[in-house]
């Protein structure tokens, strides 16, 4: 309800005829409205400073008159209907909320009450708070069309002290389709601070509330050694409410000719999204070059989920090209089950190495993979087991023979099958218990069973082969927690896990990870492989410390400290790795977070002669207006790894907003072994109520991937305030 501005002069008249078909016409005269003709209002709410009847047949209502009708709202200064001849004068200023979605004001509107026909005159329409329309008169034609003439529309803010807008459109006559969400200009010109860029004859242009509309999308211009100046245009295609696509061509001076296509689908159980690229380039002149992608997630039903994501590019460097994708692709179909205590998956996976070092053909780029995992409780007994079954396929085009010796079996010089298949069964029990003294302990039981099934690879490997490893585990913690006089909390747990596991003496091919690590996630853990193809062995004791404190005043940090120490040295790693040895490296690791978003962590590994083996080293911190995040990682060389030189590098990334419009970004990959950079960039990026803008340089230089450096320049520009692309920032006048 209304309070009344003047208590002894206000009146308040409820109308179920003659103001609803004020309200009515005055709705339907605007964009944004359309309504049956004939319609009646259930309800209608007048409030005036003064409400009179003149002559019978003319209703006057004087002095800030507030209508309400449904979602709509009118204020205006005088609204005069006359029953005889259907007329409906409203004086202004009027301004008219409809909804959240429409706003108008104008001086005076002159109105039919037949819901079809009317005339506003020096009107102003705003869409959905960011598209605002000027024109001398507006009038309505029928319920659903309303004609504007000489019209100005922007999204800009116009203050006083700067009335031209950032940008604009000035049309001799414009037509909105309420029903299709469409704004027709007819001799429309757009201008850029009040001069003159483009005059285009006809122009069309979703309003504000439609989210989907078919039509050009912002052009984003590029300037790249590969191709020169070129100029992206994507053009977004509506085939429906599920369905859409988008095609992007490409043009550049050098003379690359693109087509980037996307196909979307939305489905009831899921979606789809089919793309690719067609492109003629001076790259690799006279070849068609170009690449297909499809993925998609669906749900089959019973918590079963199918997830694809295949990408078959036609040579080894049109991703890098075309800012698509990296040197690594994995192309997978999935099918998985997931719930609390249970877990199934089938998966078809390729990969494709794009590194011009890489021979795809002796990779085992081809895998099928099927898992089901279960745990549960065990009466009686107590604990808790599970099982895990795996089979594992993979195959290779040819048989590769490795180059140099190695000191892991089954990974030196021998010839890797083209074909292997595995079968593995992994059964484990453990308990739990809490011992005098706050004492943690833990025994466990695990057994493992592998069938494996080889091609011929001239004697270096049996055909078939079966595998059973037992083992037992045995473990104590001991937490021991303390509150200092300051309110911090400090927890300080030392760990002893002891593993037996059987030696086995016959080698088999390992195409797994290369890359075993060592960190506070696996320090206590049977295996520390990627694949089931092979097993840690032998007796070894998992030793570890930690300790936690948790500060009141917000911040808080961890220390952890562990070694591996074996019976004897199994040769399982090779020399080089951390996890080598009858003594593995030291692990040290640590983290601290504070109140204030800066968050630092740090891993590590140590020789015994204190020489550092692996370190890295990261720092993250954020406020509202700037972010940092930096990282540096050092290992060193290791053969087996496919690592000839030691690797070092400093990774920076920082973000900064400058003001409410303003921000900037930087960032680099820095290889301190050879003292040269690998990649940098740099953006920009401006964004104000009505129009948003990004540049970007990114310089890449020569790598694995690539023989020959790079460097992209990039600059798009989106307007801002039409077809459902709203702006995150708002600017008052005194900003301007």
């Amino acid at each position: 309800m209304l309070l009344p501005r003047h208590p002894a002069g206000q009146k308040r008249v409820n109308l179920l005829a003659l103001l609803a078909g004020v309200l009515c016409c005055v709705l339907a005269a605007l964009p944004g409205t359309a309504r049956a003709q004939g319609a009646e209002a259930e309800f209608a709410t007048l409030v005036a400073d003064s409400l009179f009847i003149d002559g019978g047949n003319r209703l006057i209502a004087e002095g800030n008159v507030e209508a309400l009708f449904g979602e709509a709202r009118l204020r205006a200064r005088r609204v005069i209907y006359d029953r005889a001849t259907g007329q409906i004068q409203i004086e202004g200023p009027l301004v008219l909320h409809e909804g959240r979605d429409v706003l108008i004001l104008a001086d005076q509107a002159d109105l039919s009450d037949d819901l079809q026909r009317g005339l506003i005159r020096s009107a102003r329409v705003v869409f959905d708070e960011q598209l605002q329309i000027a024109a001398g008169s507006v009038e309505r034609l029928d319920g659903r069309f309303t004609e504007m003439d000489n019209v100005i529309a922007s999204s800009c803010e116009v203050c006083a002290n700067r009335r031209t807008p950032l940008w604009e459109i000035r049309a001799r006559r414009v037509v909105h389709d309420d029903a299709e969400q469409q704004v027709y200009f007819e001799g429309a010109q757009f201008r850029l601070f009040g001069l003159p860029i483009a005059y285009i004859p006809r122009l069309r242009v979703p309003d504000p509330r439609l989210e989907r509309a078919t039509g050009v999308l912002s052009p984003r211009l590029s300037l790249d050694t590969g191709h020169g100046l070129g100029l992206r245009a994507p053009y977004f295609i509506v085939l429906g409410t599920n369905r859409d696509l988008t095609l992007t061509p490409f043009v550049g001076v050098e003379g690359t000719k693109a087509l980037q296509m996307r196909y979307r689908q939305a489905f009831a159980t899921g979606n789809l999204e089919l793309g690719g690229l067609i492109a003629r380039d001076t790259i690799r002149p006279g070849s068609l070059r170009g690449f297909a992608q499809a993925r998609g997630e669906f749900a089959l039903g019973q918590d079963y989920r199918l997830r694809f994501n295949l990408i078959q590019p036609g040579d080894r460097a049109v991703l890098e090209d075309y800012d698509i994708g990296g040197p690594l692709l994995t192309s997978d179909v999935t099918i998985d089950r997931i719930d609390r205590d249970a877990r199934l998956r089938v998966q078809a996976l390729q990969f494709r190495s794009l590194r011009l070092a890489d021979n795809n053909a002796t990779l085992p780029n081809r895998v099928g993979q099927a898992v089901i995992e279960r745990r549960m409780g065990v009466p009686g007994l107590g604990g808790v087991a599970g099982y895990r079954l795996e089979a594992h396929l993979l195959r290779r085009d040819e048989t590769l023979r490795t180059a140099q010796p190695e000191s892991v079996p089954g990974l030196g010089a021998v010839t890797r099958p083209r074909k292997q298949a595995r079968l593995s069964l992994d059964l484990d029990w453990r308990r739990d218990a809490v011992l005098p003294a706050g004492v943690l302990g833990a025994v466990g039981v695990h057994l493992g069973l592998d069938h494996f099934r080889l091609s011929e690879s001239g004697g270096d490997f049996p055909t078939r082969h079966t595998r059973m490893t037992p083992g037992l585990l045995a473990e104590l913690r001991w937490p021991l927690v303390r509150q200092a006089p300051s309110g911090a909390t400090h927890l300080i747990e030392p760990v002893a896990q002891v593993i037996w596991r059987p030696t086995h003496d016959t080698p088999l091919p390992y195409e797994g990870s290369r890359m075993p690590e060592l960190d506070e996630g696996n320090l206590f853990t049977f295996d520390r492989f990627a694949s089931r193809e092979t097993r840690e062995q032998g007796l070894r004791a998992n030793l570890g410390l930690s300790w936690t404190r948790q500060d009141p005043d917000g911040w808080s940090g961890t220390l952890s400290v562990g070694r591996i120490l074996r019976a004897r040295d199994q040769g399982q790693f090779s020399g080089a790795n951390p996890l080598a040895g009858a003594r593995s490296d030291w692990l040290v690791a640590g983290t601290l977070e504070t109140a204030g978003g800066l968050t630092l962590g740090q891993r590590v590994l140590v020789e015994s002669d204190l020489s550092v083996q692996r370190a890295a080293l990261e720092l993250d911190w954020s406020s509202d207006r700037a972010s940092v995040s930096t990282s540096y990682t050092r290992i060193l060389a290791d053969p087996f790894e496919d690592r000839d030189a030691n690797v070092s590098e400093w990774r920076f990334e920082g973000s900064r907003r400058i003001n409410d419009q303003w921000a900037a970004n930087v960032g680099w990959r820095y290889d301190t072994a050879l003292g040269q950079a690998a990649q940098a960039n740099l953006g920009l990026s401006y964004e104000n109520e009505c129009l948003r803008m990004g540049l970007e340089i990114d310089r890449r230089f020569a790598s694995a991937s690539s023989r020959s450096s790079r460097t992209r320049f990039g600059l798009n520009v989106d307007i801002l305030g039409i077809g459902g692309n709203p702006s995150q920032a708002r600017r008052a006048c005194s900003e301007m």
